[in-house]
């Protein structure tokens, strides 16, 4: 039997001994101040999750892996039973973090959801667009400090997967017959929930229609953006999907007005995302 000079045990890390554990810490990588952040964070929040992932010593007692849990730990007060492997070769820390991470959707897939590409996406842009109402608020979004972790996804996902679910049936064979297709099937559900929220009329269905060229009304207002929308995709010019949620929200108050002659209107990309008119 091959012989190994790995062992492994299931320890019950307190702040003070991850403070002990980061006294070896000498040859690592750089803190990352963002994913600290975003680690107390998660901690402080009963959202960090004992997953088997283990604190890593070399054979000479260095710290190889772990560093950013344990100053989080140290941080955020809380105590966890992480794994602790140690006697690994000094040169393994080459080998850490090489595998793909899973992602929002593998998780949901995992988890029993089908669709969940769209189905992740759809959360994940309803996080970023429904809460930050300023183009400006959204870039500074992107950190993964605000960006939902895959748990936040799931618990989303688990409480409103039957209204989630419902928008993006009814309007997958609704852009599978769009073509050119001018909007992603997550925007289009993105629009159809700033304009509708979790239980869109049929109007709002309607005007998605219109939206993307699928029923069309000259001079008026999902005409002209479905315009815009068609000379960006053929001439390959991509638009700012912001600018784009702006404009849908304007064109849909427009058509909920009684879908008026227009034949021009605009939104500044400057400010925060118009209000949707109710019908």
């Amino acid at each position: 039997m091959k012989q190994t000079n790995l062992s492994v045990e299931l320890t019950y890390v307190t702040p003070e001994l991850a403070e002990n554990y980061l006294r070896f810490n000498n040859k690592n990588r750089n803190v990352g101040l963002k994913n600290i952040e975003f680690l107390v964070s998660e901690m402080r929040n009963g959202r960090f999750i004992e997953n088997g992932e283990s604190i890593v010593f070399d054979k000479n007692g260095a710290l190889k892996d772990g560093q950013h849990r344990l100053l989080s730990i140290v941080k955020s007060g809380k105590s966890y039973f992480i794994p602790v492997v140690r006697g690994v070769e000094p040169i393994a820390m080459a080998t850490y973090d090489t595998g793909k991470n899973r992602s929002a959707s593998d998780i949901l897939s995992l988890n029993g959801f089908k669709d969940t590409n769209t189905l992740s996406a759809f959360i994940l842009a309803i996080s970023k667009y429904s809460k930050n109402k300023s183009k400006s608020k959204c870039n500074a979004g992107d950190g993964r400090s605000s960006k939902l972790t895959n748990q936040q996804v799931l618990e989303y996902c688990e409480s409103n997967y039957h209204w989630l679910n419902k928008i993006i049936n009814k309007l997958n064979p609704v852009y599978k017959k769009s073509n050119p297709k001018t909007i992603s099937l997550t925007g289009m559900c993105l629009i159809t929930y700033l304009v509708g929220g979790k239980e869109p009329s049929i109007e709002v269905y309607e005007f998605i229609s219109h939206l993307i060229g699928l029923s069309r009304t000259q001079e008026t207002a999902p005409n002209y953006l479905y315009t815009k929308l068609y000379n960006s995709k053929i001439n390959k010019e991509p638009l700012s999907f912001y600018w784009v949620l702006g404009m849908s929200i304007k064109a849909w108050n427009f058509y909920a007005d009684g879908n008026p002659a227009v034949k021009h209107f605009r939104f500044d990309i400057a400010k925060d995302l118009p209000k949707a008119l109710s019908i």
